[in-house]
């Protein structure tokens, strides 16, 4: 139908091609009321888009024509009719009257959510007609359906009533009824606390002297950070005249205080230890003011404590703990209890405290504290604080949002969306990757920034999930790289990279490699030398790890491995010291047969980058390889020298790096070895070892079990034991009858074996 192509031109915003050619439909079809509605709807996008004044208003006059013919075609046609009110209470004033008709048909027609837009119409329209009761009246009934049509969805309840309340306000205030306006401001502040009149409301409950009022509004301006920093200042300094000239009031004062730490530098001047000691004397006036407010006793020893006076802020944060623990307090008094005595104290208060993002920046804070320490035992020590501190605010932020529990200080969706970012960390941090990236999902679904796909990337990748975690940061490669830093751009490349490999989709993998540093050499080269040096030798690793990763992507090419080796060579060539490039070549030469090369490759891994340095697993593969190099060149006594390094490096790990497949690895090696230097019984001890693993895990028989019993057999032979042997072959026949060195042997056997001819000559 020519229609549906008419309405994709609206829906793709093509609002001047779609006008012309509804036009020109229309003329053909002038009864056709959808033609109309389309029409209408254009006309109104294109007016709200265009800037001449004179257009605009014959666009508004064409989309209220269009609508009208609407209803001249079918007079139930809600959205034609809800439209023209819409124009008639906000555009074209002077068609109130014929707005309030349309309203009034709307009403009557019962559906709630299209009552709800035609009060809210009409109510503008009793407002410009001073019509103040009817006005009231419309509002108070939009309350009683915003009840009803959001009773299971508190968030949009919320903002539902933040907005009737706050037109009840205005009325009042408009009417010079100033204590009423005041009172519907406070129940609109109540609703959504994150609004967008703070700043005028605050000056007005400033002027009217409802100083709770005003802290509780400042609390939250401060905490949002989206107002001006001339507008806070003034406001600020505003307050502070308040406070100077006599007002007391210890919800206000503490407000203000906060405020200033905000603006340190603007309240205290630029010298820092002329600062420190005017913010503790300020905060010593305000406790001898307000001995029963615990802030204030927070704020004198936070000023000790950013100056690293742990001592002299320690009896301050005690007694500010005593009379009421804050989150931020907590953070702060529970480092400044370790740097004074040595160690953190056993527990924390856990407080009911009412406001999410206070909890959520305790953490911030706390990790930015924790950050500056070296000690890694003492991050790790730190790590439940900051976890508790995020999940008291996600499960404030949740219960708000997906429970309809709780109240607006939860109402901000970026702050939840930023909580949940960092409580994700959390978890990560302490090995709960399910639960990470449950939180992750939660947050970006509330507010879809970068770092949090990012983040729960690294938790899927850590769940084996990798084709989750490449899917996260090419979201993040294809929709967010106009935010994203330099240095995470060329992270993420090699990130997907290696898990591109460990799935096998090489292809992909080869072309993001090809990709990446094509665009290193064009520009990535170029924009680094602009960033600081941190994120310079950051970027420089990354491609690093990109060229050295070339080494398992493998290509369908007949020199596939042949080509990897020659990338790493040439790599090389141009960073000799690049320990993991040779780490990587180990494999690859391994793989093509160059045993000697192999070891040289391990050679020159362990002389530059060192071993100490490295993860236990990769200690174990450096002499694994090497002692698996040695033993194909018929070096035994090399190999098992090697194989037993690797068992020392693997007892020093944990259970993962001594699990049963990589034990049962090294054992097999030692086994070979030790046949090779004619050290049969040894070869059987580490045999035995090999097969009590696979019976301790009631592994299946496969092609390792028979090489394992083969090489058994093999001592077994050797020491002149035919009858072992013998059994251990008809048991690899038996379970492996196409493990073919156990066949040919049996038929050896059959002819005397190997040392029958000896015996035959005694």
């Amino acid at each position: 139908m020519q229609l549906d192509e008419l309405e994709r031109l609206y829906n793709e915003q093509a609002y001047t091609e779609a006008i012309t050619k509804l036009e020109i439909y229309l003329q053909d079809y002038p009864k056709e009321a959808r033609g109309w509605h389309l029409l209408g709807l254009s006309q109104l996008e294109n007016a709200r888009a265009t800037d001449n004044a004179d257009l605009v208003s014959a666009m508004y006059e064409a989309a209220y024509d269009a609508f009208t013919q609407v209803l001249t075609i079918d007079t139930t046609h809600a959205q034609a009719r809800l439209h023209r009110a819409y124009l008639g209470a906000n555009i074209m004033t002077e068609k109130g009257d014929e707005a309030i008709s349309d309203c009034d048909v709307l009403i009557a027609g019962g559906d709630e959510d299209i009552t709800t837009k035609a009060l809210l119409y009409r109510f503008q329209i009793w407002v410009l007609k001073e019509e103040t009761e009817k006005a009231l009246a419309d509002m108070q009934r939009s309350l009683q359906i915003y009840e009803s049509l959001y009773a299971d969805d508190l968030p949009q309840l919320s903002v539902a009533r933040f907005q009737c309340y706050t037109r009840i306000g205005d009325v009042y205030y408009h009417t010079e009824n100033r204590p009423a306006a005041l009172e519907y401001y406070k129940q609109a502040f109540d609703c959504t606390v994150y609004n967008n009149r703070l700043m005028s409301t605050v000056w007005f409950a400033l002027e009217m002297a409802d100083y709770d009022f005003a802290a509780n509004m400042l609390q939250i301006l401060i905490s949002t950070g989206e107002n001006s920093r001339e507008e806070m200042l003034r406001l600020l300094k505003h307050i502070q005249q308040l406070l100077t000239e006599g007002v007391r009031h210890a919800m206000l004062a503490r407000e203000y205080c906060k405020g200033t730490t905000e603006f340190w530098h603007e309240f205290y001047g630029e010298d820092d230890d002329e600062g420190t000691l005017e913010q503790i004397l300020a905060g010593k006036n305000f406790v001898s003011q307000y001995p029963d407010e615990a802030y204030f006793y927070h704020y004198t020893a936070t000023a000790f404590f950013n100056i690293g006076s742990y001592q002299e802020a320690f009896p301050w944060y005690e007694k500010s703990m005593a009379i009421k623990p804050y989150p931020f307090s907590i953070v702060r008094w529970y480092y400044t209890t370790y740097k004074v005595t040595g160690h953190f104290p056993a527990t924390w208060p856990d407080i009911d405290h009412p406001i999410p993002y206070d909890w959520y920046a305790a953490g911030v804070i706390f990790t930015e504290i924790i950050q500056l320490e070296n000690d890694p035992l003492l991050k790790q020590a730190a790590t439940p604080l900051k976890r508790f501190l995020y999940k008291k605010a996600f499960d404030l932020y949740h219960a708000y949002w997906y429970e309809n529990k709780g109240n607006s200080y939860a109402g901000h969706p970026h702050h939840f969306a930023m909580c949940c970012n960092n409580y994700g960390i959390a978890l990560y941090e302490a090995g709960i990757f399910v639960e990470a990236a449950h939180v992750h999902t939660i947050g970006y679904n509330m507010s879809p920034f970068w770092e949090q796909l990012e983040s729960r990337a690294d938790a899927y990748h850590n769940m084996g999930k990798l084709a989750e975690a490449i899917a996260d940061r090419r979201n993040i490669l294809e929709n967010h790289t106009d935010v994203l830093p330099l240095m995470y751009y060329v992270s993420i490349h090699e990130r997907m990279i290696d898990d591109l490999c460990t799935l096998e989709r090489h292809a992909e993998a080869l072309d993001l490699y090809e990709k990446i540093l094509s665009e290193y050499n064009e520009w990535i080269v170029r924009d680094m030398e602009e960033l600081e040096v941190y994120d310079r030798d950051t970027i420089t690793y990354n491609i690093d790890r990109i060229k050295t990763g070339r080494a398992f992507i493998r290509s369908n090419s007949d020199n596939d491995l042949s080509e990897r080796i020659l990338a790493l060579e040439s790599h090389l060539t141009d960073k000799p010291d690049d320990s993991d490039a040779y780490f990587n070549l180990m494999y690859l030469y391994f793989d093509n047969g160059q045993y000697e090369h192999c070891i040289g490759a391990i050679n020159n891994r362990i002389s530059i980058g060192g071993i100490p340095q490295l993860p236990v697993i990769s200690q174990m593969k450096i002499y694994y390889f090497r002692g698996k190099a040695a033993l194909k060149l018929k070096r035994y006594k090399a190999a098992i020298a090697d194989m037993q390094q690797t068992l020392e490096i693997m007892a020093s790990g944990d259970a993962a790096d001594n699990s049963p497949n990589y034990r049962f690895g090294v054992y097999a090696f030692m086994a070979e070895a030790y046949l090779g230097e004619q050290e049969y019984d040894q070869c059987l001890s580490y045999g035995i070892q090999c097969v009590n693993i696979y019976a301790g895990n009631n592994w299946a028989w496969d092609a390792e079990a028979s090489a394992i019993r083969y090489t058994m057999a093999l001592a077994f032979e050797a020491k002149e034991d035919l009858s072992s042997c013998k059994k251990l072959i008809d048991l690899i026949v038996a379970n492996d009858p196409g493990y073919q060195p156990a066949v040919e042997k049996k038929k050896q056997l059959k002819g005397g074996g190997l040392f029958s001819f000896f015996r035959k000559k005694k």
